[in-house]
């Protein structure tokens, strides 16, 4: 389903924006004068924010030796890796700003786009400094961690990685004992938030599940890097409150109106049977130590709580007449086993803590890595936060960060004369991804929103 409507374009200011080139000709080259379109992207699956810029070479540059505007072409040979510095500020005010440990990196060589007898267009691709640092071999992690995960993650991007921007980490409440085989930071950390439950009240066995993103940070927006847990993001206050409708006026409790919008994909049966994200889960594992095999299910509701979800409810698969023929009983399809974990071998006795015998060996009985308590309930959880997927176009709002809360209302479909808010697709959805885009024209934001279950809570607007 796809609407569209016309709106006016919200305000925006480049305020500046500059390229430190690494050729001796020309050490920083101001291009504020001719870029046409810049987008800012953040993404709650993505260790690094992002930016894309398209500007024109028309012979213009903001100083000049002689007097006179313009430039060489030679000028232009700027390529990857090469500092980038710019500053945006939105119609309210809040100003995005990119130096110093902050700054921008080119991405690859610039592309060329258009070019005519007056004009070469190019784009290029920037993403933060530590995507550089990531690859580099005195960055690889080496060896061994023990303890929480999440306190792991925060010693890793400040000791290994060596960042200096600011750190948001949810406590969690199982601890992990791993070895950095000469493993790179982005790729660790992931796998790692995989591995680690929130701590909240009755996690064990329930819920696990974090990411691991980065978002823009100053005095007044809270971000950098986060190692943030699915249900506690869940369980924030919407930053904003947006709606869709025909008024020309904004009415009262919401901070914007919804430009247009569209759902991405709807609720998928195969794809939440084949994940278990609303079915139950079979585990298989065999433990070497014990020499035993283990087979147990679980059930997909123990994730649903009150505050941890965006909607209600979850969905309902095959639930009353439409039940299934399994064995001699009938059952809907969300108690029936749609996914398997096969194979899977228990760690026990791997990497016990403590540096003596005495301490070790107690400990050497059970598992590093709880299989039954943990492995599941991420996967489910993970394959939940995705089952409805909406994309908002709204005037331009540079305080929205990837991992926020936004209540959003939409007109119900139907062919009364008065439309009224749809109780089903209305309410709190995640800032999965957003791009905030600048052009000469307008400034606008998309948000791609995402959550795990359906149904309108109520509204507090304030």
């Amino acid at each position: 389903m796809g609407v569209n409507q016309p709106a006016a374009a919200g305000s925006g200011q480049l305020n500046y924006f500059e390229i430190y080139s690494n050729y001796d000709k020309v050490e920083v080259v101001d291009y504020t004068g001719g870029i046409m379109e810049l987008k800012y992207y953040e993404s709650i699956l993505d260790p690094s924010i992002r930016a894309t810029a398209m500007f024109a070479d028309t012979g213009y540059r903001k100083d000049s030796e002689d007097g006179v505007a313009g430039f060489e072409k030679d000028d232009l040979n700027f390529t990857s890796g090469e500092k980038v510095h710019f500053k945006i500020t939105d119609g309210y005010g809040v100003e995005l700003e990119f130096k110093d440990e902050k700054q921008f990196r080119i991405h690859g060589d610039p592309g060329l786009t258009v070019e005519s007898t007056n004009k070469v267009i190019f784009s290029i691709d920037m993403h933060s400094q530590e995507s550089i640092i990531n690859d580099c071999a005195d960055s690889y992690v080496y060896g061994r961690f023990d303890g929480e995960i999440p306190l792991n993650a925060e010693t890793i991007l400040k000791e290994v990685l060596k960042t200096k921007k600011k750190i948001i980490i949810d406590n969690g409440l199982n601890s992990y004992n791993f070895l950095g085989h000469a493993e790179k930071v982005f790729h660790l950390l992931p796998n790692l938030a995989k591995k680690t439950v929130p701590d909240l009240p009755d996690a064990f066995g329930k819920l696990a599940g974090f990411l691991f993103y980065e978002t823009y940070y100053d005095d007044k927006i809270k971000g950098g890097y986060n190692f943030r847990s699915i249900d506690k993001l869940f369980m924030q206050e919407p930053k904003r409150n947006f709606i869709f409708n025909n008024l020309v006026d904004l009415p009262p409790g919401y901070d914007a109106k919804i430009l247009d919008y569209s759902f991405i994909g709807a609720v998928n049966l195969d794809k939440l049977s084949q994940t278990g994200a609303m079915t139950r889960t079979r585990k298989q594992e065999f433990n070497r130590m014990k020499n035993t095999y283990n087979e147990n299910s679980r059930e997909s509701l123990d994730q649903y709580n009150v505050d941890n979800n965006g909607g209600k409810e979850r969905p309902k698969l095959a639930d009353g007449p439409s039940k299934l023929e399994v064995g001699d009983e009938k059952k809907p399809l969300q108690e029936c086993v749609t996914r398997h974990f096969n194979g899977k071998m228990s760690d026990d006795g791997i990497l016990p803590a403590g540096f003596s015998l005495s301490q070790q060996i107690p400990l050497s009985q059970k598992p590093n890595f709880d299989l039954d308590e943990i492995l599941r309930q991420s996967a489910m959880r993970y394959n939940q936060l995705f089952s409805h997927k909406l994309s908002i176009a709204i005037p331009g709002d540079f305080e929205l960060r990837a991992g926020d809360l936004v209540f959003i209302d939409l007109p119900e479909i139907s062919g009364k004369t008065n439309r009224v808010v749809s109780q089903e697709i209305s309410g709190i959805y995640m800032i999965a991804d957003l791009c905030n885009r600048l052009t000469k024209n307008g400034c606008y934001t998309r948000l791609n929103l995402v959550r795990d279950s359906i149904y309108r809570k109520p509204a507090k607007m304030w």
